[in-house]
């Protein structure tokens, strides 16, 4: 096997000391054109290739990242990890990624994990461990960037949208299309999923609409879940003519759930998701959802991870994203 070219070869190879060949590197001052331009010829020949470590031991950073999805088969999710891996590899970060399936006792073991690998900084996709737990971890390890989420702490900073505005958008839409007996399929119990019925509630009674808790479900994040809530709302309430949900998996899942009942959408029901992942666009009828911008929102948390590594006495509050309503097919007005 070939021997690993170290720095101390291409200082011989170049005749120069190791702290010019690491000057020549980094692009710092104190050593002339000519030789920076020797040292990096050198470096060519050799093919040397410095070890992340090393660099990280110099620096007190590891230019390595954690990433915690909730759902790595969600389209949403992929997105950001997506986004988020493409902004690291441009500023020559790794990214070591763990699955959680939305479980906060697994999320727990996956920031310990992580931080034995001694990562500069954690991103988190749905989270759903405490906020409390999350900042206490923060404070005594590394930075942590909570997506879909609203987290405001000295070490936590979120990027997120309005839950509540978001699901106040979606029930005056469905209200202004003549719905006035709508679903709501919401994430099992935690800060956003309050917000989720908290928006629909005030939507109802804001619009002197009765809000009957049994027209919401909690279910898992994902297909079954759609499916199960969906099933279980539609079987129980023959009066529903719309269902509102927390993602476009459930979307989905709903959408089965109403072929399964023989009910026809949207002539039955209408419904709606959140995401507007690839898929919405293209199933029959194509899915009315919220617009959110996965692969954006992964740049952007890289990004914000960075400036908090970077400046970590500085505080950062939320950045709460706009959202758009596209409206497709799975909707429709009803007299």
């Amino acid at each position: 096997m070939k021997k690993r070219t170290t720095i101390d070869d291409v200082a011989r190879e170049a005749g120069v000391s190791r702290q010019t060949v690491s000057r020549a590197m980094n692009g710092m001052d104190g050593i002339s054109v000519h030789t920076r331009d020797r040292v990096l010829e050198t470096i060519d020949d050799l093919g040397y290739r410095p070890s992340r470590l090393a660099r990280g031991m110099a620096s007190s950073q590891s230019q390595t990242i954690g990433l915690i999805i909730g759902n790595i088969i969600d389209p949403a999710q992929a997105n950001v990890v997506r986004g988020l891996n493409d902004a690291a590899e441009a500023k020559n970060h790794n990214v070591f990624l763990r699955n959680s399936d939305n479980i906060a006792a697994r999320e727990l073991e996956a920031l310990k994990s992580l931080t034995a690998e001694n990562v500069d900084g954690i991103v988190i996709t749905s989270p759903s461990l405490p906020a409390k737990t999350l900042t206490s971890f923060a404070d005594q390890n590394c930075p942590i960037v909570v997506v879909h989420r609203e987290v405001t702490a000295k070490h936590v900073s979120s990027i997120t949208t309005n839950t509540e505005r978001a699901t106040r958008t979606v029930v005056e839409y469905l209200i202004g299309a003549g719905h006035q007996h709508i679903g709501l399929i919401t994430r099992m119990g935690d800060v956003e999923q309050i917000r989720h019925v908290w928006g629909y509630k005030e939507t109802l009674v804001n619009r002197n609409l009765p809000y009957c808790s049994s027209r919401i479900a909690q279910a898992d994040t994902n297909l079954k879940g759609g499916y199960e809530a969906a099933y279980k709302l539609l079987s129980k309430d023959k009066n529903l003519t719309a269902i509102a949900t927390y993602n476009d998996l459930m979307a989905l899942g709903a959408m089965k759930a109403c072929a399964d009942l023989g009910r026809a959408v949207p002539a039955d029901v209408s419904i709606i998701g959140y995401d507007d992942i690839e898929f919405a666009s293209h199933i029959k009828p194509s899915l009315t959802t919220l617009r959110f911008q996965g692969y954006d929102i992964g740049c952007s948390a890289f990004e914000r991870l960075m400036e908090m590594i970077n400046r970590p006495e500085e505080d950062f509050p939320p950045v709460i994203l706009n959202i758009e309503l596209v409206i497709r097919d799975s909707t429709c007005t009803i007299y």
